[in-house]
């Protein structure tokens, strides 16, 4: 007994424990009239790690704050336990996944809901954390991965944020909860010769809620009223496919994603349903992609393109008596995606062009980029400048610009014109 504390202790001692993090205050104002865009944003972010032999404890929080009225509020953004065998790795807790192959836009990437807080940070800032258990076994030039979520995790939406145009004004009732929590996903990726091939499968419940019943008056010779829309969540089943490869400088990386979703069925007490129920039956299936060229100039400045698409087919809908399961005749809503990546909402098809480079010993970082919405008119632009006067340290200033149709209201584009912005900040990396 001694001999194993013994040996328990040196373990402990031996362990490494590990940090990063930083410290980014900054103020976001609209180009219109000066005035600031009052939302939360990640002030302080820390990541800890603590290592024993092949086992490390990880988490990743951040200190959320608004500037005013000065508000403050602690995430723990990722907590797990991660075990490293000969033959591969296994982790569980609240962890955030990657999947694909492409830069920030990965329709293939669904395991993570997304904040839309934070909808243009790039890679993993702009999700939500799940509990979940994921394992990933390495054979040859195969790595397997294998991942269960056991409860459903919902996308975080800036419900009446009156400073974020595409906010709904207040946080919907959902009627009809997921019943079954359940997700899984399967990824298989190989390498053959400078290329590495994806294929994907994740069996999910979607982020978004969407209509599932509504509470419909009918009356003889007048059109149906809409009294009252119930809000569920979509099954939905992903099937990707992603690729990577080089040719020289040149770097080609191309993914897509099949998603079949449907409307659950409805466990409901007819005896105490109401009797103007009407239930809504979606099928659809839709297809996201993204192509991707990616060109390192002799300078190191990166320059990117992404061509984003997303197509629906196969629509088919019903809406049914829920007592008699007679088919009336009430119009078709809107579909939205509410799985894939979530650029889909802005445009069918876009083209996303940036460039960012690193001058002056590492102490001037360069951006740019610009969102086209190739379906009608609409773009986004943006550039930022980092200026490292002493080590760990930075001053950022940036802008993002939106332009759409005035002749569509309705356009996402134009919707966040008021979104136009400019960005000054200081960041302390430790």
């Amino acid at each position: 007994m001694k001999k194993y504390i013994f040996l328990l202790t040196i373990k402990f001692i031996s362990a490494q424990f590990n940090y990063s993090g930083e410290i980014n205050p900054y103020v976001m104002n609209r180009t219109s009239n000066k005035t600031q865009i009052n939302l939360p944003y990640r002030i302080i972010s820390l990541d800890l790690g603590y290592t024993i032999g092949n086992l490390d404890i990880k988490t990743v929080s951040a200190l959320e704050h608004r500037n005013n009225p000065s508000e403050w509020e602690y995430d723990i953004r990722e907590v797990y336990l991660a075990y490293y065998p000969s033959w591969g790795e296994v982790k569980v807790g609240k962890q955030i996944h990657a999947w694909g192959a492409a830069d920030g836009n990965n329709p293939t990437d669904n395991i993570n809901a997304y904040d839309y807080y934070y909808l243009f940070n790039s890679g993993t800032g702009k999700k939500v954390g799940a509990f979940s258990f994921s394992a990933k076994a390495y054979y040859k030039s195969f790595q397997l991965e294998g991942i269960f979520t056991p409860k459903h995790e919902v996308n975080r939406f800036p419900y009446g944020e009156k400073d974020f145009p595409l906010a709904i004004a207040e946080k919907p009732t959902i009627e009809y909860p997921v019943e079954n929590d359940w997700e899984f996903g399967f990824r298989i990726q190989t390498t053959v010769g400078e290329s590495d091939f994806g294929f994907s499968i994740f069996n999910g419940n979607d982020r978004t809620p969407s209509l599932l019943s509504a509470n419909v008056n009918f009356q003889d010779n007048i059109p149906p009223v809409i009294k009252k829309l119930n809000l569920g969540y979509r099954t939905t089943t992903m099937w990707g496919l992603d690729f990577v490869t080089f040719f020289g400088d040149l770097t080609l990386r191309m993914e897509s994603a099949l998603f079949k979703t449907q409307t659950p069925i409805l466990r409901l007490n007819v005896f105490k349903s109401p009797l103007d129920l009407y239930e809504y039956q979606q099928e659809i299936n839709y297809l996201q992609s993204v192509l991707q060229i990616e060109y390192t100039t002799l300078s190191d400045m990166t320059i990117v393109m992404q061509l984003i698409g997303n197509k629906v087919f196969n629509e088919s809908y019903d809406w049914f008596h829920t007592y008699s399961q007679e088919l009336v005749g009430l119009p078709s809503m809107k579909f939205s995606p509410g799985m894939g990546t979530p650029f889909a909402m802005f445009s069918d098809q876009a083209l996303l062009l940036s460039s960012s480079g690193v001058f002056m010993d590492d102490r001037l970082d360069l951006g740019g980029n610009i969102m086209m919405n190739l379906d009608e008119k609409g773009q986004m632009i943006g550039a930022n400048i980092a200026y490292s006067p002493l080590i760990n340290w930075k001053i950022e200033i940036g802008f993002t610009i939106f332009s759409g149709d005035k002749n569509n209201l309705e356009n996402r584009f134009t919707l966040m014109e008021d979104f136009s912005n400019t960005r000054v900040g200081i960041i302390y990396n430790f």
